[in-house]
């Protein structure tokens, strides 16, 4: 972020982008003020080290948890968020060497996520997918079309098109989305900040990784929501990282702080128009598109070929997919709180999308899969190892979530996909490697051990989006991600 001391009455100093590794000057002139004003800012200079920053005194982010924030690397060291499979968002000035125009922004960029699953490279003896590491992405840079023009780091944003989507090079990983103006906060409402800024107060201390911090919003105002708290100043590395509503969205990101306490995010709401149209435009269009088979546990399409299906309109990332027992309708729970219902091909045909609830804690971005029993009885797996059990709307109406196990060797990161037979109410699961178990609810492999399975060809477990099992013959439907050839 910016850390600008604003001084009226002489030229000023202030910092250049404090995502850059050691801060220097550059005067800017200000047309007002006098000896007082002088004053006033040394004072306030003088009490800077004694400050203490957010970010760098809030909580280490746990392993497993915002793995869709990451750090950027183009003009310097920034913050950014992976917004869907190949587009990540972050601030202006951390792509452009100016904080003036848009003059020679940066055309490329890093995206790194931290601490993640990779995918398992084949071509290697080694299954890189056991170890938690870092993984490193380019990707083409566009700078928001207003980016200073209406003043001093106005829309301050820009967006990075991956050159491969998430799933690709990561397990597990969801994307986090940007909230409209329906979900915009106000003064009051409490966000979570995200970074991987410096560390210690006055910031002196190097990055330590991933940090948060839940904080009170002071004001919003046009192309501003603003922090006003003693010590609410972030520090140089959070440029560009979000912050997050109470639904776990994206409603800001991180522009610039001053020796007063105040920090400003511009608001994403305000530019979401321009993110969708860039997505639309710069997303590579697949190949085959979405598709779905229908096979047996163990053959996937052994009964039917790969279809077209139709997801909800306007697109949102999908959580999890299940099959009601009593009349096959399709059910599948988006990441932006919604579930629709529908068949297996258009997944809205039957009901459009409406609000469903998750047990305390839980968010939409922590559901592994979903699957029905025979009473229709909708059951929801968590990425910290606990199955509830509700209706499509109330996902712990029955049962809060409970702790579940799995096969030896096998994380929650490892599920693709699970499914109910309605014959028995047999669970069965299946993994990144290959290999499917069945069990029951709360334990994966209680009846049959990892076993092989066969996919369409040229398909991999990794393009596994959900999966689910008709009530009426016990068909296993499995939903493919769009891909490349």
């Amino acid at each position: 972020m910016r850390d600008w001391r604003h001084i009226l009455g002489r030229p000023a100093r202030r910092k250049v982008p404090t995502h850059r590794g050691r801060p220097t000057t550059t005067t800017v002139r200000i047309a007002l003020g006098g000896l007082l004003a002088l004053l006033a800012s040394a004072a306030a200079d003088a009490q800077v080290s004694s400050k203490k920053f957010p970010l760098s005194t809030g909580q280490a982010v746990p392993v497993g948890e915002l793995e869709a924030v990451g750090r950027l690397q183009a003009v310097g060291s920034c913050t950014a968020t992976l917004i869907s499979e190949r587009l990540v968002l972050t601030a202006g000035h951390c792509v452009c060497p100016s904080q003036m125009n848009a003059v020679g922004c940066a055309s490329r960029a890093q995206f790194t996520l931290t601490d993640v699953r990779p995918v398992d490279d084949r071509s290697t003896p080694q299954d890189e997918s056991r170890t938690r590491g870092d993984v490193t992405v380019w990707g083409n840079v566009i700078v928001h079309p207003q980016y200073t023009a209406g003043g001093w780091l106005r829309k301050d944003l820009a967006l990075v098109v991956l050159d491969r989507a998430v799933w690709e090079v990561a397990q597990g990983i969801q994307p986090i989305p940007v909230a409209g103006e329906a979900h915009r906060v106000a003064a009051g409402h409490s966000v979570t900040l995200v970074g991987y800024g410096n560390t210690g107060q006055g910031c002196a201390a190097g990055a330590m990784g991933k940090r948060q911090l839940t904080l009170t919003v002071s004001q919003v105002v046009p192309d501003a929501i603003r922090f006003n708290h003693p010590g609410d100043v972030s520090c140089p590395g959070d440029s560009g990282g979000p912050a997050l509503n109470a639904a776990g969205w994206v409603v800001g990101v991180a522009s610039w702080t001053n020796s007063t306490d105040e920090s400003t995010y511009r608001p994403a709401w305000e530019s979401l128009d321009w993110i969708h149209s860039v997505r639309a435009a710069s997303e590579p269009q697949p190949v085959e598109g979405n598709v779905v088979v229908s096979g047996t546990s163990r053959d996937l399409d052994a009964y039917r070929p790969p279809r077209q299906y139709r997801l909800k309109d306007p697109p949102a990332a999908v959580v999890g997919m299940a099959i009601a027992s009593s009349d096959d309708v399709v059910y599948a729970w988006y990441l932006d709180g919604t579930v629709s219902a529908g068949d297996s091909t258009n997944l809205t045909s039957r009901r459009r999308p409406y609000a469903y609830s998750l047990p305390p804690g839980k968010r939409s971005a922590d559901i592994i899969d979903l699957a029905i029993a025979r009473n229709d009885h909708v059951y929801a797996w968590y990425r910290d190892g606990t199955v509830s059990s509700g209706s499509s709307s109330d996902l712990d109406l029955y049962r809060p979530p409970q702790p579940y196990s799995l096969p030896p060797g096998k994380s929650p990161e490892d599920i693709v996909g699970i499914g109910i037979a309605g014959s028995n109410d047999r669970v069965f699961v299946w993994y990144a490697d290959g290999t499917v178990s069945s069990g029951n609810s709360r334990d994966l492999d209680a009846s049959t051990p990892p076993q092989s399975f066969s996919l369409p060809a040229g398909r991999s477990a990794q393009h596994i989006l959900a999966q689910g099992i008709a009530g009426s013959n016990d068909h296993v439907y499995t939903w493919f991600k769009p891909y490349l050839r």
